[in-house]
């Protein structure tokens, strides 16, 4: 009989999102395994440049959950975005109330 806590689906959105500011990326780790969003950033910009998330967690839908996360945290940290990673600029394109965080002129 399986337990109830290997039935259950965890919700990665509860993660903590970890901001590593001196390998300037953003981390969630799922099931032991550490997904990433790389970025750069000068003054109120941030750029975010690469997403990796191992092939362990690719069925968990974590992409596109890392980048809504970070994604919220430009928000709240009052950022403006400039997106270089093309998975962060398809999510935009899909997700498009995001792109108010974009700088002025930036297209995805």
């Amino acid at each position: 009989m399986a337990s109830k806590a290997s039935t259950e689906v965890m919700d990665i959105s509860k993660l903590p999102l970890m901001d590593e500011e001196e390998s300037r990326q953003f981390v969630i780790v799922v099931d032991g395994h550490r997904a990433r969003m790389e970025y750069d950033r000068g003054g109120d910009r941030i750029f975010l440049t690469n997403i990796h998330v191992p092939m362990q967690l690719e069925d968990k839908d974590v992409s596109n959950i890392l980048t809504e996360m970070v994604l919220n945290w430009v928000a709240a940290n009052n950022m403006k975005l400039v997106p270089y990673c093309p998975f962060v600029k398809t999510y935009l394109r899909r997700n498009t109330a995001w792109q108010r965080l974009l700088v002025k002129g930036v297209q995805v």
